[in-house]
């Protein structure tokens, strides 16, 4: 079974008998354990990277849209917004083991992608930006730091448009869409991201969605 099938079936379907089926293939066990242990040492990794990248000195960029918005800290319904997609995305994924393996995959490829482009286009944040403080993953991720440079490109809104594109329920992913788009503009409300970041995110999610999707695994129905 690959993803689109199984992403066709009813949710109804036994979803145990999925996973039995899932992790009795090797291939899947393999690229299951593979995904998680990168994803480990991409969480392990990341908080020096953004040390480090808060430590160099970037460029800043006349954003035209930016400095027409008088900023105002939005960070509460942005965060609301966010966790609701993932949580939501996390519970409903358990039920349709072959896609959210391709989603772990896509994630890591996305966060390595998103590690490229922040150490080879250094900026500085806007100068009136009010900080996005993240209780939970600034916590765990980012030392207790408050972020400001990790900017070309939108780690939140690229996250949420690929939430959109693995998700198997029609009304979900409108819903998700709907979500992504006001985070997005809030996000530049509060002068967090570059306009540019915001453009540059569903080009990075798409990519890392048919990439990992190009990873060859086949489950016997």
């Amino acid at each position: 079974m690959n993803k689109n099938a199984e992403m066709n079936q009813p949710i109804t379907l036994n979803y145990k008998a999925r996973w039995r089926n899932a992790i009795r293939n090797s291939s899947y066990r393999f690229q299951f354990v593979a995904a998680i242990l990168v994803l480990i040492v991409i969480a392990i990794f990341i908080d020096n990277f953004f040390y480090y990248i808060e430590l160099r000195e970037g460029y800043e960029i006349s954003d035209i849209l930016l400095n027409n918005i008088t900023p105002r800290n939005l960070s509460v319904p942005i965060f609301v917004m966010i966790y609701t997609v993932i949580i939501t995305s996390i519970i409903h994924l358990s039920f349709y083991p072959v896609t959210l393996l391709k989603c772990m995959q896509a994630y890591a490829l996305l966060t390595i992608m998103r590690i490229l482009t922040l150490t080879f286009i250094p900026l500085e944040p806007s100068p009136i930006m009010i900080p996005l403080e993240d209780p939970f993953i600034g916590y765990f991720f980012y030392g207790s730091k408050i972020i400001t440079k990790d900017l070309f490109f939108s780690g939140h809104i690229s996250t949420l448009l690929l939430l959109v594109l693995f998700n198997p329920l029609r009304p979900l992913k409108y819903l998700f869409l709907v979500i992504s788009i006001l985070t997005a503009i809030f996000i530049l409300f509060q002068h967090v991201h570059y306009t540019i970041d915001i453009l540059a995110a569903p080009f990075f999610a798409y990519l890392s969605y048919k990439s990992a999707n190009s990873i060859p695994l086949k489950i016997n129905t």
